[in-house]
């Protein structure tokens, strides 16, 4: 992925400027499913409509009150560790 788009992505999104290198370095590292998901989204617009444990971006989004790229690290979260991520989410960690 372009670190150019995605340094102005993190920017955008208000992420600190010591955390927009690994950040980069984590979205570079998604899960194929999550990765396709994310390109689609960053690159046509298109919001991702699959659930991982039961969590959609839209709820991580809407629900959670997360960021687009908040999201989509959660989702990857949730298929790299799914029972701490879970357990995390449903404490309320956002």
């Amino acid at each position: 992925m372009n670190k150019e788009i995605l340094t102005k992505l993190l920017k955008e999104e208000n992420y600190p400027a010591h955390m927009i290198e690994t950040t980069i370095s984590k979205l570079n590292k998604l899960q194929p499913s999550v990765a396709k998901s994310f390109e689609s989204w960053l690159n046509e617009g298109i919001l991702p409509d699959f659930e991982v444990e039961g969590f959609s971006y839209r709820v991580l989004v809407n629900d959670y009150g997360m960021k687009p790229v908040g999201a989509f690290l959660t989702l990857d979260w949730l298929c790299r560790d799914p029972q701490k991520a879970t357990l995390s989410l449903k404490k309320g960690i956002k």
